[in-house]
C-alpha cells in the first residue's frame, strides 16, 4: 500500500496532494511519512493556502499529540482514525526514550484522564504492532519491549551520527584499555607461574635434604638408585645372632 501512495504522490498537486495527505494519515498501516515530504509537490504546499496540511503531515512524521494540541487552532481537525494513529505514534516516541513509561506521563502526553482509557489505547497500539510490552498495573507503568521506528529529521540525524561517533570512539578507547589490562595480566601471570615453579623446586630440594638427614640420624642410609636400605655396622649384632653362637661353640676344646 505504501508503494501505491508513493506512486500517486509523484503526480499529486494542490488539492489532490491535500487529499492524498488525508488518505495517508488515515490509513491504518502507514506510520512513516518522511518519503512523502521529499516530493516537491508536498513542499510546495507550504507556499499556498494548503500549508496547514503540510504542517499536519510534518507532525505525523516527527511530532506527537502534544505538538498537535499546541497548534490545534492553526491545523486541520483530526479524523477519529487520525487521532488514534497520532496517539499511537506518541506512545512509540515515548517508548524510544525509556523502556518503562509511567502512566502519569502517558496520560499527560495523550491528553487522557482515565486509566481505563489509557490501558485500552495501549492494548490497541499493541494489536496494531506499533509497540509491544506489558501493562504493570501494580507500578502504574507500561513496560516496553519493542516500538516501531519513526521518521528522523535531518538535524536529528546529524545529532544521532555525532552521538554514535562519540560512542564508537569510547568503545575503541575501552577496547584499547582492555587490551593493555589483559597484557599486564598475562605478564603478571607468567611471572607468578615462574616464581611458583622456582618455589616448588626449592621446596622439593629442601624436602629431599630433610629426608636424607632424617634417614642418617635413624641409622639407615638410602643410596641413590637402590630399592633396599643398606644396614650399618651397628646393626650386625642384631641381624647375625646365629653366626655368633656358632663361633663361640667352635672355641671350646674337644673332650676325651
Amino acid at each position: 500500500m505504501m508503494e501505491q501512495f508513493l506512486a500517486l504522490a509523484k503526480s499529486a498537486r494542490g488539492a489532490s496532494a491535500v487529499a492524498l495527505i488525508q488518505d495517508v494519515l488515515s490509513h491504518p498501516s502507514i506510520y512513516v511519512f518522511g518519503e512523502f515530504l521529499e516530493f516537491p509537490a508536498f513542499n510546495e504546499l507550504r507556499q499556498t493556502d494548503h500549508a496547514p496540511h503540510h504542517d499536519l503531515l510534518m507532525i505525523f512524521a516527527y511530532g506527537t499529540y502534544t505538538t498537535y494540541k499546541d497548534r490545534q487552532a492553526q491545523l486541520p481537525a483530526l479524523k477519529p482514525e487520525q487521532l488514534l494513529k497520532l496517539r499511537f505514534l506518541t506512545i512509540a516516541s515515548l517508548a524510544a526514550q525509556t523502556k518503562q513509561i509511567p502512566y502519569a506521563d502517558l496520560l499527560r502526553e495523550l491528553d487522557l484522564s482515565s486509566i481505563r482509557d489509557l490501558e485500552d489505547l495501549i492494548i490497541q497500539s499493541v494489536y496494531s504492532d506499533v509497540v509491544r510490552g506489558k501493562l504493570d498495573q501494580k507500578r502504574s507503568l507500561f513496560d516496553v519491549e519493542y516500538a516501531i521506528g519513526r521518521d528522523i529529521q535531518t538535524d536529528t540525524a546529524d545529532r544521532l551520527i555525532n552521538t554514535l561517533s562519540a560512542w564508537s570512539r569510547q568503545c575503541e578507547a575501552a577496547l584499547e584499555s582492555t587490551s593493555v589490562i589483559m597484557t599486564q595480566a598475562n605478564t603478571t601471570r607468567a611471572a607468578y607461574m615462574a616464581a611458583k615453579k622456582t618455589h616448588e623446586g626449592k621446596v622439593g630440594t629442601l624436602a629431599t635434604s630433610l629426608l636424607s638427614t632424617a634417614l642418617h640420624e635413624a641409622g639407615t642410609i638410602h643410596e641413590p638408585g637402590s630399592t633396599m636400605p643398606v644396614l650399618g655396622s651397628d646393626s650386625f649384632n642384631n641381624v647375625q645372632p646365629t653366626a655368633k653362637r656358632q663361633k663361640m661353640k667352635m672355641s671350646f676344646p674337644a673332650t676325651s
